[in-house]
């Protein structure tokens, strides 16, 4: 039975070329032995509300929510938000827009695929990898209306702009919640509240990454994302309520986040925790898959601009308790080396700044 599902063709993946089961195949040591709905409640990640907090005015429960925040950083690089501020009205939208496009005819939807005019898009699976292929169609575009614009209009034409106002609503919409996230997170460590965010006025390399999983007739084997931790600053995630996020432990168990309505999850990166010399932790995760359901989840990265020197400050720092671990380096050059890489394994990417002791 397992061999005839391995021959199965994979249309909704075939994009120019005719993929079946056994191309996605991942190699045997990344396969998962937890489904994507195994939940353990007692070892899930905090869950953190900002009721109150996003009126403007720092009530009482301000600091305290400031430190709640970097303590679940630190200790598992993800929590879960609620009571976020972002209108139910702006997410749905999101999501009737985003699973529209993804039932699209694949000739519609490869007129959005990259090229040299659109450099992010459409893609179904990633082509660049030669093995170990994500079981997923992938949408990517910058923060940027023009570039939605751009991709929405050679998918849709004349017809773009329901697609359009959507998705620039629900990015306009989740950079606002990222500058507050930072600058409760440089409050909580005893920095300037505007340490983070004021090297986020421009969008030169903040993006979303879209991705829906189709129903896979071979969880066991193949993934829709592979183990890595995310190189920006700061992701958020918006996941229905399929499940198949899994989170690596600090003692090296993978366990299923278990999704929350109305809420995103926060999870540092690996630019975020070399800019606190490691107190905040970018934490390896990966999608598992499913037979019965597509599963959608958009991931917001924010990126500072090029030119921003990630570089600890002194106070996060101890010459002997806590020397410094990461060399200098800025974001414009971390992301010339991504773009080298391609393919994020595990936390390869920050390991290159890493001061060997």
């Amino acid at each position: 039975m397992a061999l005839q599902s391995e021959e199965q063709y994979v249309e909704s993946l075939s994009m120019g070329q005719k993929l079946i089961v056994k191309n996605f195949i991942w190699s045997k040591e990344e396969w998962p032995a937890i489904k994507h709905d195994d939940f353990a409640d007692t070892d899930d990640i905090p869950v953190i509300s900002l009721q109150g907090i996003l009126d403007g005015r720092k009530n009482p429960d301000y600091e305290k929510v400031c430190r709640v925040m970097v303590s679940a950083c630190e200790k598992w690089g993800f929590f879960k938000l609620v009571d976020h501020g972002v209108a139910l009205e702006i997410i749905e939208n999101f999501i009737g827009s985003l699973n529209g496009l993804f039932d699209l005819s694949m000739e519609q939807k490869v007129k959005g695929v990259r090229s040299a005019t659109l450099p992010l898009g459409y893609c179904a699976t990633n082509p660049d990898y030669e093995k170990n292929l994500p079981w997923a169609e992938i949408l990517q575009l910058l923060q940027s209306p023009q570039q939605v614009v751009a991709f929405a209009n050679k998918v849709f034409g004349d017809q773009h702009q329901q697609f359009s106002n959507a998705m620039i609503r629900y990015l306009n919409a989740l950079d606002n919640l990222g500058m507050t996230i930072l600058e409760m997170l440089a409050h909580g460590l005893g920095l300037p509240d505007n340490f983070f965010t004021k090297n986020f006025e421009e969008k030169e390399a903040t993006m979303i990454r879209v991705n829906r999983y189709p129903p896979c007739p071979l969880p066991e084997k193949c993934l829709g994302l592979g183990s890595h931790s995310d190189p920006h600053t700061l992701t958020i995630l918006l996941q229905d309520d399929v499940g198949g996020l899994q989170v690596l432990t600090s003692d090296n168990k993978w366990i299923g986040i278990r999704p929350v309505q109305n809420s995103f999850i926060i999870n540092i990166g690996d630019t975020l925790e070399a800019w606190t010399n490691g107190k905040l932790r970018s934490v390896v995760h990966r999608a598992v898959l499913n037979k019965e359901k597509n599963r959608l989840s958009a991931a917001y990265f924010m990126s500072p601009r090029n030119s921003a020197l990630i570089d600890c400050p002194l106070v996060l720092m101890d010459a002997k308790t806590n020397p410094r671990k990461y060399v200098p380096f800025t974001w414009g050059n971390f992301r010339k080396q991504l773009l080298v890489q391609k393919r994020v394994v595990g936390k390869t990417a920050l390991e290159r700044y890493l001061i060997s002791k």
